[in-house]
């Protein structure tokens, strides 16, 4: 509408022009060079239109002819950049399903195509040479691709890549942090940079780079206070194992406070304190962890902090702390333990009976009430039926990897098995046999070939995942951990 206005108003202001010159008529006459030439005012008028119509033409023509050269390899040049891109594309597919050859040739292609723009085609270049197994190509192109600002980035990724599939951990860690320093708030950043320094035992990068996973969203709050807690008790760990005492009890307590349910911080920020003579506030510790998550770690830290008292003394006072959630199964675990070593057969039976009635008799509980047997009455056989009924009992609860089932003998920031970090969890895992597993499950669980029965399955009851393992594998890390 607007331009329909614009062009009758134009249209208006020449038929404007045209009545007031054919209103003034006149004459106009020319001398030159021995002619005379004369017309009227109009026709002097559309005669000058004419001519300067045709000069404006004829310039146009006349640029034309001058830039067709230049036309016609722009237009060669679009062409080719309109097939390389192509190309490019076709090659990012091909990379993507995995047909190396198909890649690779687009790569060519595109990088003939594309000639004056290299960092498109690098890219696609490199994962084509690592898909044919080629990784000295790969990385040639990786460090060619850091020779240009914009594509720097992902030539840092593809060389980090490189470097943790070979374990390159430390080159793979320098990485990152160029890495860190171009794009800080990239998700993938920070959690390289977090991984591999605290796979390298950098924990502060590793404590700052989850910090600001958490400050960027990138980390739920929770999830990052869990982790840092994880970190600071290795923090602790290691500086125990240096002699460093009071920068180890300081990170124990920065451990304690961001997770204060994590188990082993809290045994260990009570044996810093009673290293550090701080007997009271140790034991405040334990108590307020005991009320809300018992584990026997925590009761055999509670039993240190007395050697000079007598194992009565001792167990005295562990029922003082545990009264408060006396009915929990570590509860009786825990006293049955501190009274059979105080003699006190009758107190150690009566624990054991009722930690029996929580589930059934674990195998810790026979191998204990064999023990009972031996130390009270000296009857060796009862005690060998107790320790014969503890190889098929069910397995008591166990630091257990939430990713692969497996059973550690100690908590550890890493499983032993997959390498999982803060995997492992206190728990009872469930063992069936593979062929009620089957029936539960309602599919045959991955890995279970024709001897499939001489497997035992362990049962994740959080994930609902089966993981099939060998019965001697479960059952000697049963024993070593006294399940």
């Amino acid at each position: 509408m607007k331009k329909t206005l614009i062009y009758f108003l134009k249209l208006a202001i020449v038929l404007t022009i045209v009545i007031w010159i054919a209103n003034r008529p006149g004459l106009v006459s020319v001398d030159w060079i021995g002619y005379r030439l004369e017309t009227t005012v109009g026709v002097l008028f559309l005669a000058a239109a004419a001519l300067a119509i045709s000069a404006a033409f004829l310039y146009r023509f006349w640029r034309s002819l001058i830039n067709a050269p230049a036309l016609f390899g722009q237009a060669r040049q679009d062409n080719r950049k309109k097939r390389g891109y192509k190309a490019l594309t076709h090659g990012m597919v091909a990379v993507a399903a995995g047909e190396a050859d198909t890649a690779l040739a687009m790569a060519r292609k595109a990088e003939s195509l594309l000639s004056d723009e290299p960092p498109l085609t690098m890219l696609l270049s490199a994962q084509a040479a690592q898909l044919q197994g080629n990784e000295e190509a790969a990385t040639n192109y990786f460090k060619a691709m850091l020779e240009d600002k914009e594509t720097r980035f992902l030539g840092l990724r593809g060389l980090l890549m490189q470097a943790q599939r070979r374990g390159d951990f430390t080159e793979a860690l320098e990485l990152a942090k160029q890495a860190h320093a171009l794009s800080p708030k990239t998700p993938w950043v920070q959690e390289s940079l977090f991984e591999l320094s605290e796979a390298t035992g950098q924990f502060a990068i590793a404590d700052q780079a989850l910090k600001e996973g958490a400050k960027t969203k990138n980390l739920a709050p929770a999830e990052a206070a869990r982790k840092r807690a994880v970190v600071k008790l290795q923090q602790a760990l290691k500086a125990n194992d240096q002699g460093d005492l009071q920068a180890s009890l300081a990170f124990a307590k920065e451990a304690y406070k961001l997770a204060p349910d994590l188990v082993p911080a809290v045994a260990f920020l009570a044996e810093a304190y009673n290293r550090a003579g701080r007997i009271k506030d140790a034991e405040k510790t334990l108590k307020k962890a005991w009320g809300k998550q018992p584990h026997r770690d925590l009761a055999r830290v509670f039993l240190t902090l007395w050697p000079s008292e007598s194992n009565v003394e001792r167990a005295k006072r562990l029922g003082q702390m545990v009264a408060q959630n006396k009915d929990h199964y570590e509860s009786h675990i825990a006293l049955a333990e501190a009274n059979l070593a105080a003699k006190l057969w009758g107190e150690a039976r009566r624990h054991l009976k009722q930690a029996s009635e929580q589930g059934g008799p674990s195998r810790l509980v026979c191998r204990l009430m064999g023990r009972l047997e031996q130390e009270e009455h000296g009857d060796s056989r009862a005690a060998a039926e107790w320790f014969e009924k503890s190889e098929t009992a069910l397995i008591a609860h166990n630091w257990v990897c939430e990713s692969c089932g497996a059973i550690a003998e100690n908590w550890q920031a890493h499983c032993g098995d997959c390498g999982s970090f803060d995997s492992l969890a206190w728990k009872r895992p469930t063992v069936l046999t593979e062929e009620n597993a089957l029936v539960s499950k309602g599919s045959e669980p991955k890995g279970v070939g024709k001897e499939a029965g001489t497997s035992l399955v362990l049962e994740n009851t959080e994930s609902n995942e089966i993981v099939i393992a060998k019965p001697t594998a479960i059952e000697g890390a049963a024993r070593e951990t006294g399940a």
